[in-house]
Parts: C-alpha cells; sequence; structure tokens
C-alpha cells in the first residue's frame, strides 16, 4: 500500500511554489525548497519524488536547473554514507541542509531569505520525522 505522506508533501511543495511566485519581492523563505529539504532529510527513500520536485522548483524560481537541484542530488548518497559510517545523527543532516540551500544566496536570495528558509525547514523536517515514526509505533 502506497504512503499518502509523499503526495502531501509534494502538494505542499507546489503549493510554496506558487505562494513563492505570488507574493513577489517580500521577504518570506523559501516555501517549497523548506518543505522538499525536510521531507528529505527525515527520510532519504523520498528521493525518487523529491528530486524531480526540486528541479521543478530550480526551473521555476530560478529559470535553471543549476540551483539547489544539484546538491540535493547528491543528498541520499551522502547522507546514506555518514549514516553508515558515524550513524543517522543531527550534526550532518544540518551540515547537509546548509550544503544543499547555499546555491540559494547564488541565485539572488538574500542572506535573511537562505535563513528563514533554514529555519522553516527544521519544524518541517520534525514534522515528516515524526509522521514517519507515528506509523511504526
Amino acid at each position: 500500500m502506497l504512503s499518502p505522506r509523499p503526495f502531501f508533501f509534494l502538494v505542499a511543495a507546489l503549493f510554496g511554489m506558487v505562494l513563492s511566485l505570488a507574493s513577489g519581492g517580500t521577504m518570506q523563505p523559501d516555501w517549497s525548497l523548506s518543505i522538499l529539504l525536510g521531507a528529505l532529510l527525515a527520510r532519504r527513500s523520498y528521493w525518487p519524488w523529491v528530486l524531480p520536485a526540486m528541479l521543478l522548483h530550480d526551473l521555476m524560481l530560478y529559470w535553471s536547473p543549476w540551483g539547489v537541484f544539484l546538491p540535493a542530488c547528491l543528498l541520499p548518497l551522502l547522507l546514506r554514507r555518514l549514516d553508515a559510517q558515524v550513524g543517522p545523527g543531527l550534526l550532518q543532516r544540518i551540515a547537509m541542509l546548509v550544503f544543499v540551500s547555499v546555491p540559494m544566496l547564488a541565485h539572488g536570495a538574500g542572506v535573511m531569505q537562505w535563513l528563514l528558509t533554514l529555519l522553516l525547514c527544521i519544524p518541517v523536517w520534525h514534522i515528516a520525522v515524526h509522521l514517519h515514526d507515528r506509523q511504526f509505533a
């Protein structure tokens, strides 16, 4: 049976893309990036649906596939390797969050928008982990 969680995160990310496009120049986080990164950091097995959504995110918001998509493609591989070597931990996931989101700064996002995106990603990540743990409890 398929889980409804990936569909929920995809719909939320698409809504976030629309919200980012509709708001114009107001200072706000990158909603869709926060949702997609939070889901990917919570469950690296979500990569088959998160990575195409990240490519769509880059094409819609940055008009280029060279935004956060390429570092995000490395994220499942790096997390698998780090989890195997040192175990799943908070510090390496935060480092990967920063690693994947830094290209936002090169594509015109300000430091405040970048920090807001990181701060929004953490509760999304927590919710995604909580939803997954609740399924197996």
